[in-house]
Order: C-alpha cells, then structure tokens, then sequence
C-alpha cells in the first residue's frame, strides 16, 4: 500500500505564518513602548497642614504604573471664597491659575515607580516682602584705642542665590483656602490621571476664637447571636476595632468621642486574644468619662420602648451599659449628652432627660430641614428640640454636618480625603463671624475606621489654629443657641422638630416575654440575695436579649436560657426532709425540720404552713435565711385536740413565686382536750373528798347499841368523836 502525506489545510498555514511572525517581532518591541501603554496613576501621600506668611508648603505625591516620559505638574488656583464652591471642588468660571510649577520628569526624579515624589512652593506674602527691603544689619565688636570694645553696624551680605529656587506664590496674607491641582501627564500631553486637594494659608496671630470641632467615632461590633459569651470576633471586626484603639492612643490632644456599644465591650473582656486585650488596654489609657458617650447594653430602637411604656426599662438598659463600661474599661461614661438613637421622634423627646442627659447630639436626617433662606450657612451653633409634650421643656442639641460626613467616603484616597474635610472646617471657621461656635463631625454609619484618614485628620486639628478638637459636652456648652429669624438677628432661640430617619417596629410579643423574664429574675433574687454573680448573669442574658438585630429564634434563645439558669439552681437549691411523724405530750410546743441549703450561698427562702387541726402563733408563713449546708428551723405550733394533725410546708421564694420544695410532718399529740381536763379535775377533787370522809371514818370511835327486834327502826346511839 502507498501511504500519502495528508495536505496542509489553508487555516493551519495562516496560523503558522501568525506565530512566527509574533516571534520575529517580539524580541523588537521595548519595554519602554510597553510601560508606556499603561496610563499610570498618581496619588497624594502627604501635605503639610498648614503654611503661614513667609512659610513652605510641601507635598508628597507617589506615581505608579507610568512612564519615564511622564510628567508631574502642580496648579495653584485662586482661593476658594465660598464653601458651595468647594463643596463642588469647582474649578471653572473665572477661577485664576495663580502659580504652575514647571513639570517634573519621572526619568529625572526616579529610577523605578511607585516611588514618592517632593513637591513644594514658599508663600510670599506682606510680612515676607516687607522683610525683604529692610537692611539687615547686626552688632559686631570692634576694637578701640583705648583697648575697649565698641560696637560698630555691619552690612551683612547678601546670600548668593541657591542653585535651585523655590517657586513663589504671592499672596496678600489673609486667611485663604487654595485649591491645589496635582496632575500626571504622558508623553503625548494627555492627562492620565489627576486628584485635587488644597493649600490652607493663615496668619499665625489670628484673633478669632477657634471652632470647636467634636469628631464622635462609633464601634459596633455585630450583635452576639448565641447565649455563650464570648463569641469569636471576625478578624475584620477586630481589625477595625484596633485601627480606632490605636487613634485614641495616639492622638490624646484630639478630644474625639467614642459611642461604643457596651456589649461590644463585654465580649471585647472574655476574648482571650492578644488583640482583643490590646485594644482594651489601649481604650483604658486614653479615653476620659466626657470621650465616653453613654449607650444601653445593646443597640435597640429606643422609641419603640417609649411607646410600649418600657421608658423604667430603657433606664435599666443603660444603667447596664455603664455597669458594663465601668467593668471593663473603668470608666464611667457621661449620660450628660448623648447621640440620639435615630427611631426617637417628639414623643420621645420628653423622656431622654429620664436616661440622665441634657442634652443631644442629632444626625441631620432626624430633623425638619432649615429655611435655606433664613440659614443659608451650615449651622455652627445650638439649638433646641421640641417634644410633643408642651409641659415638658425643649433640650438643647447640637447637629451633626451632612456635608462633613460625605467627606469621609468621597471618592478618592484617605489622605486626600482627610485634607478636604481639614479644609472645610477652616472655611467653616473663617465664616465665624466672632461667636462662640462649635460642629460635630461624625461619619457615615457604612464607614470603616481608616488609620492614614484619621492620623492626617487628627494631626491636623492639632496644628491648624483656627480649629481645635472637643469633647461634645465642651462644644454643647461653649456654643451660643441659634436665633429663630436667623445668625446676627436679635430673637428667640431656634426650635426644631424631629424627623426620624427610621421608624420604630413595636416590641409586640417580646413586650410580655420580656416582662416575665425579668419578674423570674426578680423572683429567684430574693432567694440568692448575696449571689450578685448570678444575679449579674441572668440580667445580662435578659438585657442581650433586647438588641434589636436579633430575630425571633435569637431572642427566644436568651429568654429561655434565663429560666434554664434559674431552673437549675432551683431544681437543688433546697432538699426538704422526707415525711416524718413527731409525737407531743403538750398543747403548745415546738415542731423543729431540717432544710438542706445546696447552693453555695445564703439562701432566704419563705415557709408556707397550713393544718386542720394545729395552730400556728407566730403565722402561717416564717422566713427564714439558709446557710450552706442542713439548717434546723423550729415552727411553733399550738394543738387544738389531741391526736394525728398533718403540717404541710411549702418551701417558696421570699416572694412566693418559686416553689422550691414540700414536705409533710405528722403531728401526734396525746394531752388532753380542755373539757378532759376539766372532768378530769372535777373527778380527782370527788376522789379526794372520797379519800378525805374515809380517812375521818377511820380514826372516830363509834359505839353500836344492841337493838331489840321490837324497838323502833332507826334508834342509833349518839356518835361521839374522840
């Protein structure tokens, strides 16, 4: 047979033809020309806070993913004057490039990416300038002919001019907020990337009184969903909780405020990591009871505990949260002001004085918006919130800033991000027109904790002067209230009105279960009154119980874990004797049982006695308190007839809601009745009187005279007694 090749199809040429050209060509193309595909980006890294007259702003950018040909090049714009235009970060209209340093090569700064590079520029303003034309002159000695010293002026020179300038940007030395634009550009002259941030000028002798700035971080950890604490924290979680223990550590001059949730604490103190026990310690030492602000156990919806008329519960909730925060960090938080807890509405607002505050810190999606008109500024005053009840005075309250939070998730990089919100609270200083005035920054609540947005934001507050960092409590006070008809007017204080941002679901079923838990609690206390690790116990159960994030099932869970707790102790608390029978020879007597008291702690407990035919004179119920171990108790009875008179005791909570145990005693009494007695006595005294005529009959002498058939029946001699 011949055998023949089989002929090449025409898709199979093309694809040879495709590869080897691929390999002739690929050891051709550069890695320059590759590189110089990839656009490339650009990010801010660090800045200077602020400059004065005469100072040097620098700035730090990192490239990455660029070509060597590509560029830097910095734009200083005019000031921004109002804070809607910087709010939009706009850059158009009439706005003025006042200086653009010359482009920065990356192939002459840096010989691989990702690699940091200085930016910087000096501020030229009067104090500068008039610097500038003053003669310098100083004291130099000289000799003299008489051998002295006198002091003759020198001219000194000029310093030669250095090798590189620093480029000048002139100002008027004012307060100013300088939009500064950071761009990267390629070969071609195409911007590939670009971010905005800003140049903060002010004079180092401002006279104006600083804005306080409260900046309040919430932690809330996911509420424990099982009845075993501790329960494991995710590593996020705990990450987060770290970044902002470390803040706090870090920047104690910040006065920044922590709303955490005291359970977050609690499973924060029965978690055996190194982590966990770090970021206690770290909260311990840095944190003051004003940096605390006060929170219940766990995060419920508050107005729904007002409105099913639990305002006494709601109190015990956060009495538990501050027990739970003096356990574990030893620090009692402030109740005097708190956030508002976003379900709260008028009704609400006559309540909140009950949990100890005066005052509140509100988001701004809780209230009525303001005439835009009237308030065309943010609000950087106080004012007051309104309740529904008209007998009840309004509070005072301080609004946190929309406008601040959304500085915390703008699209960007942290540290920029953390630059624009510093230069947003010096517009808001600026527009001060003299006042006492105050704003609280809190984030948004999706926020995660960021390290390099919070240290550049923190060091910030610390060194610009204009702002400076307070406690919510310090900017409530030092705050004026914001006149109705608007700021400078002279008029009544601003009242608003609550909006919830949420409205609250009603407790419903819980509302009961709840309630019976809790008169269980009570109950089972009066018997272990000096157990208050028991008692501390179920009350945790019944207070994790209340957090809202559960469902059903969850709760259900806690509520039935109370009584299991109780149920256990109760099952053995008290072993009572079994039925036995006493015989008494009285009428009144004393019955004595023996109470064996199982737990290892007093125990008060209630005797509950009743019988048909037994009298009790010190009452049918003896409470009596059981040391560990067996305890005789003695019960004083009185019989009303002799005989068998069963006692039957139940041994109860003081309370007599619990029943811990029962027993029975048999009573077997043999005296006599009151009438036994009587006849008894009256046949003992005819007895006697018997014994008394026969024991005379004895002792006289009687003399019988013979008698005569016939003589009269009846004759008898005379008895004579000797």
């Amino acid at each position: 047979m011949i055998q023949t090749q089989p002929r090449k199809r025409p898709a199979q040429v093309v694809q040879v033809f495709v590869l080897a050209l691929i390999a002739f060509l690929l050891p051709t193309v550069s890695p320059t020309a590759a590189v110089a595909q990839t656009p490339g980006s650009i990010e801010l890294v660090a800045q200077r806070s602020w400059v004065d007259d005469g100072g040097i702003f620098n700035i730090q950018v990192r490239v990455a993913g660029a070509s060597p040909e590509s560029a830097v090049v910095l734009r200083v714009y005019s000031p921004w004057l109002e804070r809607d235009d910087f709010l939009r970060q706009d850059l158009g209209g009439d706005r003025e490039v006042l200086l653009e340093l010359d482009p920065v090569i990356l192939g002459d700064t840096q010989n691989l990416t990702n690699e940091v590079i200085g930016l910087e520029l000096l501020i030229d303003g009067p104090l500068t300038r008039l610097q500038e034309t003053v003669t310098r002159t100083e004291s130099v000695p000289v000799e003299s002919a008489e051998g002295g010293s006198d002091v003759e002026p020198v001219a000194t020179p000029e310093p030669e001019p250095a090798e590189e300038q620093i480029p000048v940007l002139t100002s008027d030395g004012g307060s100013a907020v300088y939009p500064i634009e950071v761009l990267l550009i390629d070969v071609d002259g195409e911007v590939t990337d670009s971010f905005l941030t800003t140049l903060i000028e002010l004079p180092r002798r401002d006279l104006r009184s600083p804005l306080n700035v409260s900046i309040v971080l919430e932690a809330e950890a996911p509420s424990l969903t099982t009845t075993n604490i501790p329960e494991d924290f995710d590593p996020e979680t705990l990450a987060d909780l770290a970044t902002l223990s470390t803040t706090f550590a870090q920047h104690p001059n910040a006065n920044m405020a922590l709303s955490i949730s005291p359970e977050t604490l609690l499973a924060l103190s029965r978690d055996d990591s190194e982590d966990a026990r770090s970021i206690l310690e770290q909260l311990r030492a840095s944190l003051t009871s004003a940096q605390i602000l006060p929170n219940p156990l766990t995060q419920v919806q508050e107005q729904a505990w007002f409105d099913a008329d639990f305002t006494e519960r709601l109190v015990e909730l956060y009495e538990a949260g501050s027990d739970a925060t003096i356990e574990t960090l030893g620090i009692e938080p402030d109740p005097s002001i708190i956030l508002l807890d976003p379900t709260i509405n008028g009704a609400g607002v006559g309540q909140i004085e009950q949990l100890g505050s005066r005052g509140a810190i509100i988001r701004a999606d809780q209230l009525t918006r303001l005439n835009r008109v009237t308030f065309p500024e943010a609000l950087t005053t106080s004012f007051l919130v309104e309740s529904n009840d008209p007998i009840i005075d309004p509070i005072p309250a301080l609004v946190t800033d929309n406008d601040l939070a959304a500085h915390f998730t703008n699209p960007g990089r942290s540290v920029g991000n953390a630059n624009r919100l510093l230069a947003d609270l010096v517009l808001l200083s600026l527009q001060n027109d003299g006042g006492r005035e105050g704003v609280v920054v809190n984030p948004p609540v999706d926020w995660k904790p960021d390290a390099s947005f919070l240290n550049v934001l923190l060091s910030g507050l610390e060194r610009i002067p204009i702002i400076q960092g307070a406690t919510p409590l310090q900017t409530l006070a030092e705050t004026e209230i914001t006149p109705r008809l608007g700021i400078g007017t002279v008029s009544g204080p601003l009242i608003r009105q609550l909006n919830p941002s949420i409205q609250a679901e009603s407790l419903r079923s819980f509302r009961t279960e709840f309630s019976q838990a809790s008169n269980a609690i009570d109950s089972w206390s009066t018997v272990i009154v000096d157990d208050s690790d028991s008692r501390q116990r179920l009350d945790q159960l019944l207070h994790l119980s209340t957090d809202h994030r559960l469902d059903d099932s969850q709760q259900e869970q806690f509520i039935e874990a109370i009584y299991s707790l109780i149920d256990l102790q109760r099952e053995t608390a008290v072993t009572t004797p079994a039925s036995e029978t006493i015989t008494l020879t009285g009428r009144e007597a004393v019955v004595p049982i023996v109470l064996e008291n199982n737990l290892n702690t007093n125990a008060t407990v209630l005797l509950r006695l009743s019988s048909e035919e037994l009298d009790f004179p010190e009452g049918v119920e003896i409470i009596d308190s059981l040391t560990p171990g067996p305890n005789r108790v003695e019960i004083p009875i009185t019989a009303r007839a002799s005989g068998d008179s069963p006692i039957r005791i139940q041994v109860l909570s003081p309370d007599g809601l619990i029943l811990l145990g029962t027993t029975e005693v048999l009573v077997r009494t043999v005296a006599f009745s009151g009438v036994g007695i009587a006849i008894g006595a009256i046949a003992i005294i005819v007895l006697l009187v018997w014994w008394l005529r026969h024991d005379r009959d004895g002792d006289d002498t009687v003399v019988q005279l013979p008698r005569e058939d016939n003589e009269p029946s009846g004759a008898i001699e005379e008895v004579i007694g000797v």
